[in-house]
């Protein structure tokens, strides 16, 4: 998943996409057309995290199979690490071993059932183990280099948040 400093490129790209819709007008009209781009940025969070499921958004429904995270020497994980420390006081260490190595939805009713009003551990603020998270780009490295084990495959369904109804209402 995309960290923080690939979240105004995100939310760039799902203005752009507001651009494709099937009419007469040009890609260059469409985007002289756009009069304001706002980018919306949330500390510890990714695109996908928050907004991963936002209706026309490369988001979660296009996460594949074969974007998973590897071990720090390339190799594919079996599993994700646990989150160490556990998602918070109601979601221990114990609860999360053995993850799939995919996305998962934190605020699951069937899964750990953490709203987003409920706060997870802090994310590691390093810039050269953010360095290699990227990976030169493949962005398949998150979980071996951070100190939140699965912690940053989790995502929310973030349509409740006020702030999605203002991208519904400007995109």
């Amino acid at each position: 998943m995309p960290r923080p400093q690939f979240f105004a490129l995100a939310c760039f790209a799902l203005l752009l996409s507001a651009c494709s819709s099937s009419n007469d007008l040009s890609f260059d009209d469409k985007l002289k057309a756009i009069e304001h781009i706002v980018v919306i940025y949330g500390e510890n969070r990714s695109f996908d995290n928050l907004y991963g499921t936002f209706p026309g958004a490369n988001g979660i429904a296009n996460a594949t199979a074969t974007q998973t995270q590897v071990d720090r020497d390339g190799t594919a994980l079996a599993t994700l690490p646990p989150v160490w420390g556990g998602i918070n006081s109601s979601v221990p260490q114990s609860m999360t071993l053995g993850l799939a190595n995919k996305v998962f939805r934190i605020d699951d009713s069937t899964g750990f059932n953490q709203p987003l009003s409920v706060a997870s551990r802090d994310l590691v603020h390093r810039f050269y183990q953010n360095q290699m998270q990227i990976d030169g780009g493949k962005n398949d490295k998150y979980a071996a280099w951070s100190d939140a084990g699965a912690l940053v495959m989790g995502y929310y369904d973030g349509s409740k948040l006020p702030l999605w109804a203002l991208a519904r209402q400007y995109t």
